[in-house]
């Protein structure tokens, strides 16, 4: 899933030396939950609630 949308998304769009991995130079755009979206039950997935975005290495959202 999530090289679906990173790293194959980026090479989709031939734009792997600015996005599609986390690294120097690159284009942040991250989201931080409070669950651990690769090991925790259906039911658990869907109370995952985001703490913070980032867009472009910038915080455009915090919950309050």
């Amino acid at each position: 899933m999530f090289y679906a949308y990173k790293r194959n998304s980026a090479l989709a769009m031939n734009q792997q030396d600015i996005i599609g991995s986390i690294a120097p130079g690159k284009q942040a755009d991250l989201v931080l939950v409070d669950h651990d979206v690769l090991t925790v039950s259906p039911e658990e997935l869907r109370d995952t609630k985001v703490i913070w975005t980032m867009e472009g290495g910038k915080t455009v959202y915090h919950a309050k």
